[in-house]
């Protein structure tokens, strides 16, 4: 609990701290200007991107409730955010660390949808099988009441 409770914290501010990694590893590992131009350029988006997996993650109830996220989340945001620190360093590995954070941020993605998803779902069927519930009528239904043979007499017609 210890490990998914720190990454619910975590990645709200790795929305940040990312990005900002990114941009100070161009600047201290960097080869190029034209590059920069390209961090610069993406380093937004990698924002935006990072808040709306941060988004779709904190809408789910349970996320919200336990303020811990699922192990889906802690072994994906892991990949994703490991891979972004490694771009950062700008070696002669960034290209595989790009492509991985890539793929990782996009399997984050459909990953938190189909967790919300599933978890709306879930709690919808729930809601909808408690008022079928309480729309049964309570308690068993008694059999009528069998009081044995009845004789019924007709009485005397009148005729006025």
């Amino acid at each position: 609990m210890l490990v998914r409770r720190g990454f619910f914290y975590w990645q709200t501010a790795a929305a940040i701290v990312l990005p900002v990694w990114l941009l100070i590893g161009w600047g201290i590992w960097g080869t190029s200007a034209a590059g920069f131009i390209g961090v610069a350029f993406l380093a937004p988006v990698l924002v935006l991107a990072l808040l709306v997996i941060v988004g779709l993650t904190l809408a789910r109830k349970s996320v919200r409730e336990t303020r811990a996220v699922s192990w889906l989340d802690v072994g994906i945001l892991t990949v994703l955010h490991l891979s972004l620190i490694g771009l950062g360093f700008f070696g002669p590995s960034a290209s595989w660390f790009a492509i991985v954070s890539v793929i990782a941020a996009i399997a984050a993605f459909w990953s938190a949808i189909w967790q919300l998803v599933t978890e709306t779902r879930n709690r919808v069927r729930a809601v909808f099988d408690e008022i079928q519930r309480a729309a049964a009528p309570q308690g068993a239904q008694r059999p009528p009441i069998d009081a044995g043979e009845y004789i019924v007499i007709d009485p005397p017609s009148s005729s006025r």
